[in-house]
């Protein structure tokens, strides 16, 4: 096969200007894409023609960003990114070859031993739950519970809406197209769930259709888990604001929480749902269904089933699990004593001030808190810390389009006047 060498001669750079636009893949996997060419692969390859990069030259660069400190999962990305570049230039006979080589039991052994992930008990989770309830609100209780006992991902309890929750019959599904919240550069949509598998039916607990239940009878939402404003959560926000400090622990003022699992992560809590469903000697299939899982062994996947008998053992072990966490009472930590003969320092009327709890999961934005807001909460304005005078959009299911982040005020917001502090 001929190859003309006048294509060898183009730019890797200007290769990716045609071959970027035509990729058909997730917007998150874009965004990824772009970062990767952006900060690293173009920053050492884009000006070298195709045909003069060598596997010698792909070998420096990743012996030189490892030394730099970066993860070896992260420099395999890059390197995977400019395979797949290079792979299609192959196939549009712009160089003969792809130089980038595959090694196989070449080079030092890696040493490094993989942490396993950290995971919970009932009862650390509910202690968990408990403080993320005293930091954000009953939300952020009942999500960090539906996670633990039904091994949902974040983006699927994130976009549950009330339709997909059967409470009756006591179960929750995943809808296959609109069954997750994804967010990407400060966008938020509704879409398919991770994999095909994901969308599934769970069953649930009796103690958790009752935790539900009790809870849409005062949410005038359509989604299950949202802020005060109706709008879907953001999950750095409510990672920040609520999750790593009900874990980690926190004191500030009005509020102090003391750390119950360091390490465990909201993924953590999906860990958790399979290492209780593993203990209760719940089938493999039967774990495979329940958190969406696809079995690697075809004849397992396909002629295996879950009878109604395990389904039913299954969700009595979830259930005696939560009796056991509710039965436990756990110790809140230690206290500091109050010193001995000292009177209690009573601050000026001008400084007095109400203790409120941190910042909640409903406030108006991420954590985009202005300068003005700032400086009323300063000066102790009424509203809560966070606070900001934007408007949220209320979501919709049917919604299809991406929904911005209201990171600004509107333009016929800007032409008003913040609300001085302390006035109504």
């Amino acid at each position: 096969m001929w190859i003309d060498p006048a294509g060898s001669r183009m730019t890797l750079g200007s290769w990716v200007e045609r071959w970027f636009p035509v990729q058909d893949v997730d917007p998150r996997t874009v965004d990824n894409y772009e970062s990767y060419l952006r900060c690293h692969v173009l920053v050492r390859f884009g000006v070298m023609p195709l045909g003069e990069i060598t596997a010698l030259d792909i070998d420096a660069w990743v012996k030189e960003s490892m030394e730099a400190g970066y993860a070896t999962a992260t420099v395999a990305s890059w390197v995977k990114l400019l395979s797949m570049i290079l792979n299609d230039a192959v196939e549009q006979r712009l160089i003969p070859a792809n130089p980038v080589r595959q090694r196989r039991r070449r080079g030092r052994r890696c040493r490094t031993i993989a942490r396993e992930r950290v995971w919970a008990s009932p009862e650390q989770v509910l202690r968990i739950a408990d403080q993320a309830g005293v930091l954000g609100g009953q939300v952020a209780r009942l999500l960090v519970i539906t996670a633990a006992w039904t091994g949902c991902r974040w983006g699927e309890l994130a976009a549950l809406h009330r339709d997909n929750l059967d409470l009756d019959t006591g179960r929750l599904v995943v809808d296959p197209e609109v069954g997750s919240l994804h967010e990407s550069r400060g966008r938020r949509w509704l879409g398919p769930p991770k994999t095909p598998s994901s969308a599934r039916t769970i069953a649930l607990p009796p103690f958790l259709v009752r935790l539900l239940r009790r809870h849409l009878e005062t949410h005038p939402f359509e989604f299950v888990f949202t802020n005060a404003c109706g709008s879907w959560l953001w999950r750095s926000t409510f990672d920040r604001r609520v999750l790593r400090p009900a874990i980690d622990g926190v004191r500030k003022p009005g509020v102090r929480v003391y750390p119950v699992c360091p390490g465990l992560t909201f993924h953590g809590l999906r860990h958790s749902h399979k290492t209780w469903l593993i203990a209760g000697g719940a089938p493999e299939i039967a774990q495979a269904r329940r958190l969406g899982h696809h079995l690697s062994n075809r004849v397992v996947e396909v002629y295996s089933h879950v009878a109604p008998e395990v389904e039913t053992r299954l969700l009595a072990d979830l259930q005696r699990r939560w009796n056991k966490a509710t039965r436990n009472p756990y110790s809140t930590g230690p206290r500091q004593k109050a010193p001995v003969n000292t009177r209690p320092r009573t601050a000026p009327q001008a400084q007095r001030s109400r203790l409120v709890s941190a910042a909640p999961i409903a406030a108006g934005g991420r954590d985009n808190e202005t300068d003005v807001a700032h400086e009323q909460r300063q000066r102790g304005a009424r509203y809560p810390v966070g606070w900001s005078d934007m408007h949220q959009k209320h979501p919709n299911r049917d919604r299809r389009a991406p929904v911005e982040a209201d990171h600004s005020r509107s333009l016929q917001d800007k032409k008003k006047p913040l609300r001085p502090a302390g006035t109504a």
